[in-house]
């Protein structure tokens, strides 16, 4: 006879007076980060301290609710009830209304996909997107979704906080201290550019700063590169760029 799976005993208060099943799904919930984007039952198990049929009616439990969204038949991903109050709460910033109208004149522009993404503590999310519909191929941008550490948007961020840690304000020479990085100053702000691939995906971004330097956002255009040819970087980059600097956040 196999060893059974001992009973979970009944959900209660924490010592700090948290429900003990909240305190669990959190505990989850943490594990998602732009490195690891999956919970499976192995690891649900291990960080809940419980079997793995307990694991699993965890994962599926929280599937069922839309916290989670299933990608096979152990793997999980997050889920749209998630991705929705993430941009509510992203939404309070105030740069989200303001992008809107800017990222519709963006995007007929240059015939490409605009996106707005935020800082979410360890990684950008996507916020808001305004797809480009003037072609039969289309991209598909899912909000709420945060970026590698690899994407444009991310390499922006990334050379924002880093001037922000030394003191350096991101203005003028200073912005030479990281073009070495892979970005290129533009227009007064650093910008980055990346190519998913050979022939793929071509991402063009740039920061959406506050009146005193700080990055609150970071604006991009998305296309496929037979789309976004080498030769009219500086053209896309140029409308990116003026775009970016249109968006006050409130």
């Amino acid at each position: 006879m196999g060893k059974s799976e001992a009973p979970v005993p009944p959900e209660s208060e924490g010592s700090g007076g948290d429900i003990q099943v909240i305190a669990r799904v959190v505990s989850l919930l943490e594990c998602l980060e732009p490195e690891a984007t999956t919970l499976d039952t192995q690891t649900t198990a291990k960080v809940l301290g419980v079997g793995r049929s307990t694991a699993h009616r965890y994962l599926v439990s929280l599937e069922r609710g839309g916290l989670l969204r299933r990608r096979d038949a152990t793997t999980f991903e997050l889920g749209p009830v998630l991705a929705r109050l993430g941009t509510l709460a992203l939404s309070r910033l105030g740069v989200l209304e303001a992008a809107g109208p800017v990222m519709q004149e963006l995007c007929r522009a240059i015939r490409n996909t605009a996106v707005l993404s935020v800082w979410g503590g360890r990684a950008p999310v996507i916020a808001r997107v305004v797809p480009d519909s003037s072609r039969i191929t289309t991209i598909s941008v899912e909000v709420g979704r945060s970026l590698p550490p690899d994407a444009a948007q991310s390499k922006v961020f990334a050379a924002y906080h880093k001037l922000a840690r030394t003191g350096r304000p991101p203005a003028g020479g200073h912005l030479r201290v990281i073009e070495d990085e892979g970005l290129k100053a533009v227009g007064g702000v650093l910008t980055s550019i990346h190519v998913y691939g050979s022939g793929g995906f071509k991402t063009i971004a740039a920061p959406v700063l506050s009146s005193d330097g700080t990055i609150v956002a970071t604006l991009a255009v998305i296309g496929l590169s037979v789309f976004m040819p080498d030769n009219e970087d500086d053209m896309v980059t140029d409308h990116l760029v003026e775009a970016a600097a249109r968006i006050t956040p409130s």
